[in-house]
């Protein structure tokens, strides 16, 4: 029987019906899928310990005869069976816990492999809920393979599966590089490689196949994004337009601030690409007040100058109404109409301003996820900006390329990200990092406090509200819950002890008119303290804030502590920041106090990155990236930068992949 990589799973002896559903849930649905469903981990049975041997902690690998059990309930729903077993040198005892059905497996006398962690209760050694499997005697593959699951599969069902196609697969799968090549990159085949993922002959045969599957995976996904970029940079003439860069200066005549070099720079960059006539993908990175607005706002004006329309796309209502109050009157000045479309516009507010923007008398809209929402025919839409481009799925950030062809694109974040991760992960847009302060450079100190230390807070505000200054309090949740701090609590506490002071709440909850009353208000020193959530995390803009304390600390991602830090010392004055920490963990305060340490956007990315690795800082399914099924960006980085560099050198001699066209079959 030979296999070809396109077989159904039904085709294959073993699989009926029901398996193949399992496997479906699984995304298994062919042969290839199953050559790529890599082991999560390995048992190293040649490293097995004895019992004599354990110590308290440690993960490790037993094999021992089952001499008795017993199954213990202690409720209707729940009760536990405990066995001992033995390997001669010892007693082991092992739980598992809501899982009386399993005796049936654990006969007396039969031998087990167990995997996990051991314990110590009442001096005697315990391994609970641990993975476990029947040793069969003598055997040839040492190293096994432990996959992930899903009910109705066993590691048996798997491994036997696995098994039949390595042994009558007539074809593997294409190679991405010539021999030549892989030798140059000391890297395995495939072939090698997957025989090695699933049933590795040695520990350094499971690495060499490693090494080359997480090298292909990041080759495939670097050379998707670069094709990708070179495919919609590709120069038009119709997208070619005389631009003067003298118009940095003029757009700079109407500001009340002097722009920055930096800003300059990146400005000159878009102008350049306008005048080839290539299409912008740009990300433009920049800490929290460095000025990424103001180029947003001079993209907006070039393309409304020369007759086309832009949408400036924004993660909050009250962040599009402080953009529209902030640049209304440059654009109104230079005879540009803008408007404003956000959820709680009534339906004739907004059929007057659809109305205006299918007829091309509104240049430029500014507004929220409501702008996808709604059906719009633009005459003339030309650019698009998104703001905090990670609060937009991938999908939602498509909608408005595909409302008219050939829609320059610019995407801007505060949010931290590593450099070499930003230009792998963005490898199909130019990244721009904007790193000047426009104020001046901004001092913030941050400090780190328990609970208990609440008196010593008080006192700190009362001190600054007395010099007429303002703050925010920060809290994770709106309403009280379970040992989570509320901001509605929060605000009763605080109203009860500062009594003389004016303070206001602000959360998600409340209507947007009474939003944007109580930021009037904040604004205008009316209202001294805000107690809110994170609503405040997103580019709100209030120079003279000097202080933010953020309650339990601990709740918040390090990249969003950075954000929520960036909303104060703006005027150029020193803004304080205080991280109230309720859990005393020392892993927690360890993490903070590397944090406090941490001044720039990237040093927060680096160490946010370090600790807990690429999952939530990237968020790829939201930038339309598949999971990666076995690289991992932070343990893997050097492979990352190897495949890039490949595919950047492959491009470079052969643009249109005519010498080695096999490649086109990876791009998607």
């Amino acid at each position: 029987m030979k296999l070809s990589l396109d077989t159904p799973l039904k085709n294959l002896k073993g699989i009926g019906p029901q398996k193949e559903k399992y496997f479906n849930k699984l995304n298994i649905k062919k042969v290839e899928d199953i050559l790529f469903y890599f082991p999560r981990k390995y048992l190293n049975l040649k490293n097995v310990k004895k019992i004599i041997e354990l110590k308290e902690g440690e993960v490790v690998t037993i094999k021992a005869k089952v001499i008795a059990r017993e199954e213990k309930k202690l409720s209707f729903k729940t009760g536990y069976l405990k066995i001992a077993v033995s390997d001669n040198t010892g007693i082991l005892y092992v739980i598992f816990f809501n899982q009386i059905y399993l005796k049936n497996i654990f006969q007396i006398g039969k031998t087990f492999i167990f995997n996990g962690k051991i314990e110590i209760f009442n001096r005697d050694f315990e391994i609970i809920n641990p993975f476990y499997e029947e040793y069969e005697g003598k055997r040839t593959d040492w190293i096994l393979p432990v996959y992930p699951l899903t009910k109705g599969l066993s590691q048996k069902n798997i491994r036997k599966i696995v098994k039949l196609l390595l042994k009558n697969l007539k074809e593997f799968p294409s190679e991405i590089l010539p021999l030549e090549r892989r030798l140059v990159l000391n890297i395995s085949n495939i072939k090698h490689a997957l025989n090695n993922i699933h049933f590795p002959v040695s520990e350094v045969n499971l690495e060499k196949a490693r090494n080359y599957l997480i090298f292909r995976e990041f080759f495939i996904f670097q050379l998707n994004l670069l094709w990708k970029k070179k495919i919609e940079q590709k120069s038009d003439e119709n997208l070619i337009f005389e631009i003067d860069e003298n118009l940095i200066d003029e757009f700079e005549k109407n500001l009340p601030f002097k722009l920055t070099e930096n800003q300059k720079e990146i400005m000159k960059e878009i102008i350049i690409d306008i005048k080839r006539g290539k299409l912008i993908r740009r990300l433009i990175y920049g800490e929290v007040g460095s000025g990424k607005t103001v180029i947003a706002i001079f993209t907006l004006w070039i393309f409304a100058k020369i007759g086309f329309q832009g949408v400036f796309l924004c993660p909050t209502e009250i962040l599009t109404h402080q953009h529209f109050i902030n640049w209304n009157e440059l654009f109104l000045s230079q005879d540009i109409s803008i408007g404003v479309l956000t959820g709680s516009l009534t339906e004739k507010e907004k059929e007057q301003l659809k109305e205006d923007i299918e007829t091309g008398k509104m240049k430029v809209l500014i507004g929220t996820h409501a702008i996808l929402n709604e059906k719009i025919n633009f005459k003339n839409l030309k650019v698009v900006i998104v703001d905090e481009q990670h609060k937009f799925g991938v999908r939602q950030q498509e909608i408005l390329k595909e409302k008219r062809k050939n829609v320059h694109y610019i995407s801007m974040s505060a949010t931290p990200i590593p450099r070499t991760v930003a230009l792998t992960l963005y490898g199909n847009m130019d990244f721009s990092i904007l790193g000047d302060l426009p104020k001046g450079q901004r001092q913030i100190i941050t400090y780190l406090f328990s609970k208990q230390d609440s008196e010593k807070i008080y006192s700190f505000i009362k001190f600054q509200i007395s010099q007429n200054k303002t703050g925010f309090i920060i809290t994770p949740a709106i309403k009280e819950n379970e040992n989570i701090e509320s901001a509605e609590e929060k605000y009763k506490e605080l109203c009860e002890k500062l009594s003389g002071i004016k303070i206001g709440l602000l959360h998600g909850k409340l209507s947007k008119e009474i939003q944007k009353d109580v930021l009037k208000k904040f604004r205008e020193k009316e209202i001294k303290l805000l107690v809110s959530t994170t609503i405040i995390e997103t580019g709100i803009d209030i120079p003279d804030v000097s202080f933010i304390i953020i309650e339990q600390a601990e709740r918040f991602g390090l990249a969003q502590l950075h954000q929520l830090r960036g909303r104060v010392g703006r005027s150029g004055e020193i803004g304080y920041c205080f991280l109230i920490v309720y859990n005393e963990d020392e892993e927690v305060n360890e993490r903070l106090s590397s944090f406090i340490e941490k001044e720039s956007g990237f040093d927060v990315a680096e160490l946010d990155f370090d600790l807990r690795g690429p999952g939530d800082l990237l968020g790829t399914r939201q930038h339309g990236i598949p999971p990666l099924k076995i690289g991992d960006i932070r343990k893997d980085i050097e492979l990352l930068k190897l495949a890039r560099k490949e595919v950047e050198r492959i491009l470079k001699l052969d643009p249109e992949l005519k010498k080695m066209s096999y490649l086109k079959k990876f791009i998607k």
